[in-house]
């Protein structure tokens, strides 16, 4: 118990909660259950969604991850 995990994905499309393709989203709730299954429930997503939409949207999903990494690390 009292075990926290980061998880760091980059997803291509957009496949988040209240996308048209979140029905296709298999990675985040693989993850989520493989570590529930060992009793791993703190768990904490960084996603850096529809990176395969072009440079600018990259670049952009990239800082926002990288932000949300950074104010991850200034909580722990």
């Amino acid at each position: 118990g009292g075990k926290r995990v980061i998880i760091a994905l980059s997803r291509g499309n957009f496949y988040g909660a209240g996308a048209p393709a979140a029905i296709y989203e298999h990675a985040e709730s693989y993850l989520r259950g493989v570590f529930g299954f060992i009793g791993v429930t703190d768990i904490e997503l960084i996603v850096a969604e529809g990176i395969g939409k072009g440079p600018e949207h990259r670049e952009q999903s990239i800082a926002g991850a990288l932000q949300a990494a950074t104010q991850l690390r200034a909580v722990a």
